[in-house]
Order: C-alpha cells, then sequence, then structure tokens
C-alpha cells in the first residue's frame, strides 16, 4: 500500500462550518422543540403530510419497511437493484426481510425495466425499492406505472439525491414513502442521520406510533456526535485527509454489509446542526454541479440517459473499459490524492452474507458494473486543477483502452 503524504481530495464531502457545530450546541439546549422545527420545515418544503427524523438512512429503512409490513404482513421480500449500497441490503436484513434482486439495465444504474415484470408477479414482494445512486435519478414512475394496482409499495431511495428534482416534482416524494440521509458525504451532513417522507395517511399514523417508541440520543450520544463533528470539520480537508486516509484501522473508503447498527430519534444536537439545511443545500448543490458539468465538458459520460442536463450528483459515477482499466486509474488517483474511488466492491449478490439469495440467479449486468466502475469527486474541495488533472488521466490512452 502506498501512502501519500501532501493534499488528498476525499472521494465525498459535504463540509459543514464551525458555526455549524455552535449551532448544533445551541440546539441541544433546546431540545425536542428544534427537531420538530426542523421536522415541520421538511414537511412544508416537500409538500407532505408526514416527515420523520431519525438517527440514521439505514434506520429509516427499517422503520419504513416495517411500517409497510404492518399493512400487508403477508409479504416479507423486498426488490432492490443488484448492484446498490450495501446500506440498502443491511438494512432489509435488519428490519427482518428477504432481499430480492433485480439486474440493470446496461449501460445504466437503473432496473432492467424488462426484468423487473417478472418479480412484480411474486406474491410475497412488499415493497420495491428504487434508488437514486450518487444522485442518478431513477425512473420511479416508471415502476408504479408497472406495478399498476398491486399491493406493492414504492420506497423511493433518495439517501443520495436530497434536494433533486424530477419533471417538475420533487426527489424523495414519487414514491409511497421516501428517505434522506444525512451522513457524511451526502448531499448535506448533520455527520448522521436520515429523514423519512410521505403523504400517505396510512403509513405515516404507522410511522407516527413506532415513532413513539424510539429513544433518541442521550447526553453521551450527543457528545459523541459534537466530537465526531469537529473531527470531520478538520480531517476532511485535503491538506488534512491524508492522515486519517493513511491509518488502515479507520477503514475509510471500504464498503462493508452490516446489519447491526443502532435506531433513533434525530438528536437537538444533529437539528441545530442542520438548521440552515436548506442554504447549505443550495451551495453544496452548485459547487457539486459546477465541477461535474466541468468533468462532463470534457467528454467525460455519465451511465444512462440524463435528459440533456446532469443531475445533482455527489460522486460522478464513469463505466470504465474493463477492471484492469479501473485498478490502473485507482492506482494513479492514489498516487496523485485525486480522490477517485470504486463504486461499490460487488453486485449485492456477491456479498458473502447473502450467498443464498440469488435463487440461481446471476445478474451479469450489475457484476459488470461492480468490474467497471469508479467514482469521480465533485465536493467544493475539488478545485480546477484538481478536475483538469482527473481529466488528464482518463484522457490517456493507456488508461481508457484495452
Amino acid at each position: 500500500m502506498v501512502i501519500r503524504i501532501g493534499r488528498t481530495l476525499p472521494p465525498a464531502a459535504s463540509p459543514f462550518h464551525f458555526m455549524d457545530i455552535i449551532s448544533g450546541i445551541a440546539g441541544f439546549f433546546e431540545g425536542g422543540a428544534i427537531v420538530k422545527r426542523f421536522e415541520d420545515e421538511l414537511k412544508s418544503f416537500f409538500e407532505v403530510r408526514y416527515c420523520f427524523a431519525v438517527s440514521s438512512g439505514k434506520a429509516a429503512f427499517v422503520l419504513i419497511l416495517q411500517a409497510l409490513h404492518e399493512i400487508y404482513p403477508e409479504r416479507d421480500e423486498i426488490l432492490i437493484p443488484a448492484y446498490t449500497c450495501y446500506s440498502v441490503p443491511s438494512a432489509i436484513v435488519r428490519a427482518g426481510f428477504r432481499v430480492r434482486l433485480c439486474d440493470m439495465a446496461p449501460g445504466t444504474l437503473d432496473f432492467d425495466f424488462d426484468r423487473i415484470e417478472e418479480e412484480l408477479e411474486n406474491p410475497r414482494l412488499l415493497c420495491v425499492i428504487p434508488t437514486h445512486l450518487f444522485g442518478m435519478t431513477a425512473d420511479v414512475e416508471r415502476i408504479k406505472t408497472l406495478i399498476n394496482r398491486r399491493d406493492i409499495f414504492v420506497l423511493e431511495d433518495a439517501a443520495q439525491a436530497m434536494g433533486g428534482g424530477w419533471d417538475g416534482r420533487k426527489i424523495g416524494t414519487l414514491g409511497d414513502v421516501g428517505l434522506f440521509s444525512m451522513g457524511r458525504g451526502k448531499v448535506f451532513s448533520a455527520v448522521e442521520g436520515g429523514i423519512i417522507l410521505t403523504d400517505s395517511a396510512q403509513i405515516g399514523r404507522i410511522l407516527e406510533k413506532r415513532l413513539a417508541a424510539i429513544k433518541g440520543y442521550g447526553s453521551i450520544g450527543c457528545l459523541k456526535l459534537f466530537l465526531q463533528a469537529v473531527a470531520l470539520l478538520v480531517l476532511i480537508n485535503p491538506k488534512i485527509y491524508w492522515l486519517p486516509k493513511s491509518l488502515p484501522f479507520l477503514k475509510l473508503g471500504e464498503t462493508h454489509f452490516n446489519p447491526s447498527f443502532p435506531i433513533k430519534r434525530l438528536s437537538s444536537f444533529q437539528a441545530g446542526m442542520a438548521k440552515k439545511w436548506k442554504s447549505a443545500i443550495t451551495k453544496l448543490k452548485a459547487a457539486r454541479s459546477a465541477n461535474a458539468n466541468k468533468i462532463a465538458g470534457y467528454g467525460i459520460k455519465l451511465p444512462g440517459v440524463c435528459r440533456g442536463t446532469i443531475p445533482d450528483l455527489i460522486r460522478f459515477p464513469v463505466l470504465v473499459a474493463d477492471t484492469e482499466t479501473k485498478k490502473k486509474i485507482l492506482q494513479k488517483s492514489e498516487r496523485m490524492g485525486l480522490g477517485i474511488s470504486d463504486g461499490y466492491p460487488d453486485s449485492i449478490d456477491g456479498i458473502n452474507e447473502l450467498w443464498d439469495l440469488s435463487g440461481g440467479n446471476t445478474f451479469p449486468v450489475a457484476k459488470d458494473i461492480a468490474g467497471r466502475m469508479v467514482t469521480l469527486p465533485v465536493h467544493p474541495f475539488v478545485n480546477d486543477n484538481d478536475v483538469r488533472d482527473i481529466v488528464h488521466l482518463f484522457q490517456e490512452r493507456s488508461y481508457v483502452e484495452k
């Protein structure tokens, strides 16, 4: 392993400021009122009747799935893309349900819609989870059309796409219920956190009842969040990021399947940190959009159809020629500190703990994506020199051709 000392870009970042931490401390002393105000602001902005703020996107997944199962208790299988964030199957297993997979459409990060119709005939299927991966917009409306009055819910995974839009509607409100993440590296960060949105009175009332029994962080938990916030504020800076990145026990950038995680209400400290969430999202999106458009302007293409515009990305996904090309790009990026990273290490059927879920099916497109996907940083720490270095790396013939 080569250890780089010097300016190093993190693969993804949602930088916040010292004053946001001060706001978090003030929020801690304000208590539950600030959490309620945050939820009310989200309800108003997204024009939904119900909003719940919880400890993480994974916690949001679990609570939603359990609520949906309460409506259709005979259904216990969840359909997800065969290439997605490992947090999704982790949450499904944590909630006590079975993962079902559908392969991807070639050259995209969305479902193969020719294959998904067969999956929808499954009488045990509780919900379908379209995912706006890296901010690339999934076709939620098409899934809803295919479901066509079946007793199957659409849970919109907008964990990486808060603040985005689709045909004049806000992402996160396109399905029966949606969620966002406020973890580090997402659209904006409150250290960690998750948001649930729904306009369904049936789903909302069940979630209200379930959330009433969920505990918050407590003083020690808030202190840990404060310390994490200070560490992130300092260590995420490219001038210093090389240091935590060089420490293997931190396992930065590694992806793991882990269904063991807490489920809590959002703390008042986190709600305080998120006090200026609308302006934070606007500023961070503008910086990411500018960098993404610069990269695209050099001819580097996103997978899938983008309707002529670059979506609101937290990372810029690229499918390179083959696994050897990917390996060379990642090695050179590591030496140069460019922050180019892997997507996810394998398709979901390749997770050791889920070895039995495929039922003999194969998911060749998802496996191919896992082998060829790299993601480019577009966060506010990326400057014009970084963009040029990233583009020059991709323009080297030895790295983009077999």
